[in-house]
């Protein structure tokens, strides 16, 4: 039996983009077409491979089954057509904190444009999580342990946070020795919220019983609640080294940091078969070392 490979790829990338109409736009074809191949794959497979509903498809059993098979093959092939036909590279839309994109970010990509002129990079920033198939972004990169499930994520770096207080509420509560400790006082949210409870997770303590104090949108204001006494607060080092200069802040706490709790690009699995993607998270893993 013939393989029709062409009814097959648009097979492939109906599964990746999740909607007909995208693989129709990507590979230039009426959605009517791609009915017609997806219809044909399914009749010589034998059995349905998406289920239709008013919300959009979804793969089938056998749909992902065979996705599964032919995903791989055909993503390395996208990936050989993009690194000896394209004259210009897909560009990288990557979606990133604004906190970590002001620290960390705009200088590495700086530097990787100096160097790599052909891949083109677009930054928006976003602190929640984006949705890889219906969003126009090939890259996020997120503060956490690492763990995303459907999707797969590279280690980054894992710059350390500090735990600080004013003096007055270290004075007025008494000093930390452990994590645990943490719990016997408010709590500063970082501007996603998350920063704590990943914390604790990282530390092995329970922290169900944690008590929150206000959540500022800048972490430039959390320092300013932090030196009123508003509570602990767990911030990257360029924000806090003035307040620790002065007096207003100290340390409370000296832990291990957990290298866990990092920042890691996190895309689809097939993404990180592109060229591109490969080129620019290797750099990121570099210089960001």
């Amino acid at each position: 039996m013939a393989i029709r490979i062409q009814d097959l790829y648009t097979f492939h990338v109906v599964a990746r983009t999740g909607a007909m109409q995208d693989a129709a736009q990507e590979l230039g074809v009426t959605p009517g077409a791609i009915s017609q191949r997806i219809r044909a794959v399914e009749e010589r497979h034998g059995s349905r491979l998406f289920d239709r509903s008013k919300h959009g498809i979804t793969l089938t059993a056998a749909g992902l089954a065979l996705q599964s098979d032919i995903g791989s093959a055909f993503s390395k092939i996208e990936a050989a057509h993009e690194e000896h036909f394209s004259t210009h590279r897909d560009s990288v839309r990557i979606s990133a904190s604004a906190t970590f994109a002001h620290s960390r970010l705009v200088s590495s990509v700086g530097r990787f444009a100096q160097n790599y002129p052909r891949i083109r990079i677009s930054v928006e920033t976003d602190d929640r999580l984006v949705d890889f198939k219906s969003e126009p972004i090939d890259l996020a990169i997120r503060h956490g342990l690492g763990r995303y499930p459907g999707l797969r994520s590279e280690w980054l770096c894992a710059p350390e946070l500090i735990l600080v207080a004013s003096p007055a509420l270290l004075e007025k509560h008494g000093p930390l020795t452990a994590p645990a400790d943490c719990l016997h006082f408010r709590l500063l949210p970082d501007s996603t919220g998350k920063d704590w409870s990943i914390w604790f997770e990282a530390q092995d303590v329970n922290a169900s019983d944690a008590q929150y104090g206000p959540q500022y949108g800048n972490d430039f204001l959390t320092v300013k609640a932090a030196t009123e006494s508003q509570g602990l607060a767990l911030l990257n080092d360029i924000y806090v080294k003035d307040g620790l200069a002065s007096g207003e802040l100290v340390r409370a706490l000296e832990t291990v940091w957990p290298t866990t709790f990092a920042y890691y690009a996190v895309a689809l699995p097939e993404t990180f078969e592109k060229p591109s993607i490969r080129t620019f998270v290797t750099w990121l893993k570099d210089d960001m070392s």
